[in-house]
């Protein structure tokens, strides 16, 4: 897949995951655990290709962490403001 595909599915992925982990609908295909294995999938698939956005790629690696952490531990709010975080770069706009 093109690097400009894989970051279209990854901002995709990001707005799906602004739903906290209980709030994903019941009658929906994506679940908390599947949008966040897209996430840490597509990601390690963008990372290495990535030339000249070293400083982007450390913010986003720490933001996911933050962000997974922040869910894992019930604070919404704080997973939430990481994953918008990552997504206000302009994530498609990467190279």
């Amino acid at each position: 897949m093109s690097l400009k595909q894989t970051l279209r599915d990854f901002a995709g992925a990001l707005t799906s995951a602004t739903f906290a982990p209980d709030d994903y609908p019941s009658w929906g295909y994506v679940t908390y655990e599947s949008n966040m294995a897209d996430l840490k999938q597509l990601w390690s698939e963008i990372r290495p290709r990535l030339k000249n956005s070293a400083d982007k790629c450390e913010f986003i690696d720490h933001k996911l962490q933050e962000a997974f952490a922040a869910f894992d531990l019930g604070e919404k709010d704080k997973g939430l403001d990481a994953i918008m975080a990552i997504y206000n770069l302009n994530v498609k706009q990467l190279r």
